[in-house]
């Protein structure tokens, strides 16, 4: 099932296509998902099931993928 709001269901399709797994939560969380970098042991990002402000949420999704310091690992 895809996330609700569709700003942050493009930025967790974006965040896939760069490698990053996401794995929905169980249905008594209180998070949507988390995203893992496709690095072992990298970075996490949560996904929120209803934040305030979408929009933003979604722009802080596609900067945490952005600024993951193990993506220029992989590259090089």
């Amino acid at each position: 099932m895809a996330h609700p709001n569709k700003h942050i269901r493009e930025a967790i399709e974006e965040a896939e296509d760069q490698g990053w797994r996401f794995v929905k939560a169980g249905p008594r969380a209180h998070i949507y998902g988390t995203l893992f970098c496709p690095t072992a042991g990298g970075c996490i990002k949560f996904v929120h099931s209803t934040p305030r402000n979408p929009e933003a949420h979604a722009k802080d999704i596609r900067r945490a993928v952005k600024r993951c310091p193990h993506q220029s690992e992989e590259s090089e």
